[in-house]
């Protein structure tokens, strides 16, 4: 199959990922099945289309003609099979929980022509074990969208183990279609690129909160004052903190047990506090958003040491094979706002300050995940 020969997609899962997603097709002027599994979500799905619709027509950002189209080329649905045997390209975003997935990859292999790309929109888990459950492996495929999906740019695109290249290719080209910038994942690994170099920050950040080194509003203060429009505690209120939690059971389990949930964080998970959308988390939420006093920041930190972790990390996904150092860079810039990526930034630093820095910290807080890998010690041969 060539991109041109995706002329009918379709998403299951109307939650927030997943209609942000159809809107983005809709909008490429693809025709899309809406699929969940009741009509009640569905309609919510597709009310939250037409209002971003609504919204980017106020702005001037899309013409009548587009917003016209793109209403009519959603199809919402509540039946699999209709879908299945009609749409060339299928891109599931259900909730992150395995045996979910691996139930509707189960029974879409089924339905679907053998020709069908089955995509997971899944931002940790292992396309390998999505795909393990289908007959047809080859054609399962990772496109990891960022929310919110309308606004941003960024998309990996990951190879599980037995994808095709056709497959890979396909949806590289497709997102490109979507008015996406896209990254090729060679390898499955879990958290694939952003999730993934952002992870050994977080085991830090939360070690030295854990060790009441400095305070969560301290911490955001420092990044606030070093110009970060969001300290990283906040953004993590934002983003909401069960779903960190259970990314970060997912990554302890399946690539390093130093990426468990810092014991705050469990704290506030366990205690019901998710954050924003429950009104309290490492802030409180109720009167709006927290006001962070930049005077209030802590001196504990070096703000070279958020950029060498994630260089140390961006080093193992290059040494691994899992994406090249151009697409990592890529990644982080788009996926997270840095205005450089981490290999950009860290190349022009002395790796022996980059090595006795990590050095430091890594015995500091007992992290072995933060010790300086053997390809940045190799730089200095």
């Amino acid at each position: 199959m060539k991109n041109n020969e995706v002329k009918f997609m379709a998403v299951i899962g109307a939650g927030d990922m997943g209609h942000g997603i159809c809107e983005v097709i809709a909008l490429a002027g693809i025709q899309v099945y809406l699929y969940d599994r009741n009509q009640e979500l569905v309609d919510k799905g597709l009310n939250r289309i037409h209002q971003s619709l609504d919204k980017l027509l106020e702005k001037g950002k899309i013409n009548e003609l587009t917003y016209i189209r793109s209403k009519e080329c959603i199809l919402p649905t509540i039946n699999i099979k209709e879908l299945a045997g009609n749409a060339d390209f299928i891109i599931e975003a259900v909730p992150e929980v395995l045996e979910i997935k691996q139930s509707v990859f189960k029974e879409l292999d089924e339905l679907a022509s053998k020709n069908t790309i089955l995509a997971t929109n899944t931002s940790n888990m292992s396309i390998t074990e999505i795909a393990n459950v289908t007959k047809n492996p080859e054609r399962v495929v990772g496109i990891h969208f960022f929310n919110p999906v309308v606004l941003m740019k960024l998309v990996e695109v990951i190879r599980g183990g037995r994808t095709a290249d056709w497959v890979m290719n396909t949806a590289y080209n497709l997102c490109k279609k979507l008015n996406k910038t896209p990254v090729r994942v060679e390898k499955d690994s879990p958290s694939f690129i952003v999730n993934r170099i952002n992870a050994p920050v977080r085991t830090y950040l939360g070690a030295i909160v854990d060790k009441k080194d400095a305070k969560p509003n301290e911490i955001d203060a420092f990044l606030r004052y070093h110009g970060h429009p969001m300290g990283h505690f906040e953004l993590s209120d934002f983003v909401g903190l069960d779903i960190l939690y259970d990314s970060c059971k997912y990554r302890e389990e399946n690539l390093h047990p130093e990426f468990e949930p810092y014991k705050l964080l469990s704290e506030k998970v366990h205690n019901g506090k998710f954050g924003k959308k429950s009104g309290e988390g490492f802030y409180d939420w109720n009167q709006g958003r927290p006001a962070i006093d930049v005077n209030h920041r802590t001196d504990i930190l070096e703000m070279i040491d958020l950029d060498i972790i994630k260089y140390n990390e961006a080093t193992k996904l290059i040494d691994e094979g899992i994406s090249t150092a151009e697409d990592i860079d890529l990644a982080m810039e788009l996926g997270t706002g840095d205005e450089k990526g981490p290999i950009k930034v860290c190349s022009k630093i002395d790796p022996k300050k980059i090595i006795k820095r990590l050095d430091y910290i890594s015995r500091k807080y007992g992290k072995e995940v933060l010790k300086p890998t053997d390809f940045i010690k190799k730089g200095l041969k």
